[in-house]
């Protein structure tokens, strides 16, 4: 399996700990894909196009040997899940807890999501950004957390994918304010945990997960060139029995 992602290790990723909760982090290579800037900060944009296995061009992108392509993070998460070899499943198979883990994962999605909208808002000078895209975006970070934390403080039974959302999401947004959270025009220097104590303790033991650790923070070591990620892209395609790119 090759597994396209962004290899900012700064933050959480989703795919990667299912991938390790399932025990199959080991079988997946991991391809370094850089939408717009590389982890040196220089713009690689058109680089490291997904389009010819994604329509949508996006990260994460998970192929298969068969050459059959899964996108989407909650899709692919969803696949290691039903693949796994060791561990308690994700997803509960039916019944009320399996909805609510699916709601608890969309909204932390959809979080996350919000927070990228904001950080790329904040790649325009000042006088180009929209006050209205932060001033729309922030009410819902906020409630998101209320509600989060409001779940945390009851407690949950076993850990599921919604947690694996919650810790992209929570991890994303310490990134965002340490890199761009000073120059926020509605909340700069924002502090989630401030009044969201349930949910800071969940996060702090949560991250320290084998499945979060074995990446977390830590420098991707292997080959991020545009040619070995071209070259992945190229297996894809002749596993499809396409012609390469």
């Amino acid at each position: 399996m090759k597994l396209f992602y962004s290899p900012f290790h700064t933050f959480i990723h989703k795919s990667l700990v299912a991938a390790h909760e399932a025990g199959l982090h080991e079988q997946v290579t991991l391809v370094p894909t850089y939408p717009f800037f590389n982890n040196d900060g220089e713009d690689v944009s058109g680089q490291y196009s997904l389009a010819p296995i994604n329509p949508l061009d996006k990260v994460p992108t998970l192929a298969l040997d068969s050459g059959q392509v899964i996108f989407g993070s909650q899709a692919i998460i969803e696949y290691f899940d039903s693949q796994r070899t060791e561990g308690e499943p994700l997803f509960p198979v039916t019944g009320p807890a399996r909805f609510e883990t699916i709601t608890r994962l969309a909204l932390s999605d959809m979080m996350f999501e919000l927070t990228v909208q904001m950080v790329m808002e904040g790649w325009y000078p000042k006088e180009e950004q929209h006050l209205k895209t932060f001033t729309w975006v922030w009410p819902k970070i906020e409630r998101g957390l209320a509600e989060l934390n409001a779940q945390a403080e009851k407690g949950w039974k076993h850990f599921d994918a919604g947690h694996v959302g919650m810790l992209q999401m929570i991890s994303y947004t310490d990134f965002r304010n340490a890199f761009y959270g000073e120059g926020d025009p509605v909340h700069p220097g924002f502090d989630w945990r401030a009044g969201h104590d349930a949910l800071a303790a969940w996060y702090d033991e949560a991250s320290q997960r084998p499945s979060v650790t074995w990446f977390f923070n830590k420098d991707f070591e292997g080959d991020k060139s545009a040619a070995f990620f071209r070259t992945q892209v190229n297996e894809v395609l002749a596993a499809q029995g396409r012609d390469p790119v």
